[in-house]
């Protein structure tokens, strides 16, 4: 019903993008449930290995339906699916998924199958990411620029990473502290060299020169007047957030971590900041980049 009611608001690419963005939500609860069920993080109440199952099936579905959406909206202006790096992708994460969900719903004795589940789940949240970021950026830019899907799978791949985080802090077992360390450093790699250098290189050798003056002559010059000034200041502070984060994981003993609820408060509170700060620049990012596309086109 989800995905019929977008499917009637959206006839294009905007409706494929809003169903992979809730198979996104859907899949961080799969694999919260998952990590829990395996004890890598501390399980909450209630039966969660119906919450799991419930959260794999229902992801399975949204990633159907998200195929079945864009591979419409492709045989609609005449492409075959399989002509872009986006519909391969596409293609791989509905084999992966079905392969990850149908033997769990059939096999009675999954005991032998649950590393690779496990492997394959993470997995998929990975390809996933990547495969939204490049579809995201295909539909707001018309054509790929690699700086912009560099910077925009980096973007992707650091929100995951500060998901990864939260929920070590939020959920902490024996091993937590170790994997939240490890997430930081992937965080602070993927905002530096992905989000930071790609992006500011793009920024100061074509962005300047080419799409601003495009964008500030176009119908909607406040992208740049106020979503890219804004984003300027997020774009300074971000990194610094992340290796503050990172850092702080870095000194912090274990016993403090597991004992003190104050700390791991303070260091979520930390993360959520710069995952939002990661999101919210990603949605600037696509409406800059939008601006700057119909700018062209005017």
């Amino acid at each position: 019903m989800i995905i019929g009611g977008i499917a009637l608001v959206y006839v294009d690419w905007i409706g494929h993008a809003l169903i992979a963005i809730i198979s996104l939500l859907v899949m961080v609860h799969a694999l919260t449930t998952g990590a829990m069920l395996r004890g890598r993080i501390k399980r909450s109440s209630g039966n969660l290995f119906k919450l799991h199952r419930k959260s794999g099936i229902y992801f399975g579905a949204f990633i159907l339906g998200s195929f079945i959406y864009g591979l419409w909206i492709r045989l609609e202006h005449g492409e075959a699916i399989l002509s872009s790096i986006h519909g391969k992708l596409g293609v791989a994460i509905l084999l992966i998924a079905i392969l990850q969900v149908l033997p769990s719903l059939i096999l009675k004795n999954r005991a032998r199958y649950r590393e690779l589940h496990r492997i394959m789940g993470y997995s998929l949240a990975s390809i996933l990411i990547i495969d939204a970021a490049w579809g995201l950026y295909n539909g707001v830019t018309a054509g790929i620029k690699t700086l912009v899907l560099i910077h925009s799978i980096s973007g992707g791949l650091a929100a995951l990473v500060m998901v990864w985080i939260i929920l070590e802090i939020r959920y902490p077992v024996d091993r937590s502290l170790a994997r939240a360390r490890l997430a930081s450093y992937l965080a602070v790699f993927f905002v530096t060299a992905g989000c930071w250098m790609a992006g500011g290189y793009n920024y100061l050798t074509v962005y300047g020169s080419q799409v601003k003056p495009v964008i500030l002559a176009g119908l909607y010059p406040w992208a740049h007047e106020i979503i890219m000034e804004a984003k300027e200041h997020i774009f300074v502070f971000l990194p610094i957030i992340t290796f503050a984060l990172s850092i702080s994981l870095y000194t912090l003993d274990k016993d403090t971590f597991l004992g003190n609820a104050n700390s791991r408060h303070a260091l979520t509170i930390v993360a959520c900041l710069a995952l939002f700060m990661v999101l919210l620049m990603f949605l600037m990012g696509a409406i800059i980049s939008s601006a700057g596309n119909t700018g062209m086109e005017a």
